[in-house]
């Protein structure tokens, strides 16, 4: 019996890791700057709160180890101004919107119609793109607006400029 790891398999677990971190590059791109932020704080914080849990004691339930990474991002607000952030916002809106997409000749999805925030006329939409054209392809997708207003300090910001 050898110690060593076949090539193959090295070969394979390095492309793995290659992939992996492409994913992870790829949907960090992909986020807004005010969702990179929360990611931020909250990954940061997440890991700097196990890094200096005792090993051997038992880990916490998910809304426990979430209340723990927040109490400890609003208590150093410079370093997580994300977090903090959200303590600020003086409005908060969320809409949701649905609509039918149909299937285009390059597998893209289109939008075929208005919206609406009923999800039973949506269905009636669908049902009747359905029967109008059955060679096609349709589906429902939800759109959801979230809208925050948060304040700033004018001297904070005219600082920074």
């Amino acid at each position: 019996m050898t110690d060593s790891i076949p090539d193959f398999l090295v070969g394979y677990l390095e492309q793995r890791q290659a992939d992996r971190a492409d994913r992870v590059r790829t949907l960090l791109a992909g986020l807004t700057g005010w969702e990179q932020l929360l990611v931020h704080d909250a990954a940061v914080m997440g890991y700097v709160q196990g890094m200096r849990h005792p090993a051997g004691e038992p880990i916490g339930k998910d809304r426990q180890t979430i209340t723990h990474v927040i109490d400890a991002c609003l208590a150093f607000p410079d370093l997580y101004p994300a977090i903090k952030s959200l303590e600020a916002s003086t409005e908060r809106r969320e809409t949701v919107e649905y609509f039918v997409q149909c299937q285009q000749p390059d597998d893209s999805w289109e939008q075929a119609g208005g919206t609406t925030q009923n999800p039973a006329l949506v269905l009636q939409r669908l049902a009747a793109h359905r029967r109008a054209q059955p060679d096609f392809e349709y589906r429902v997708a939800r759109r959801t607006t979230t809208i925050r207003v948060t304040t700033f300090d004018v001297a904070d910001s005219e600082e920074q400029q």
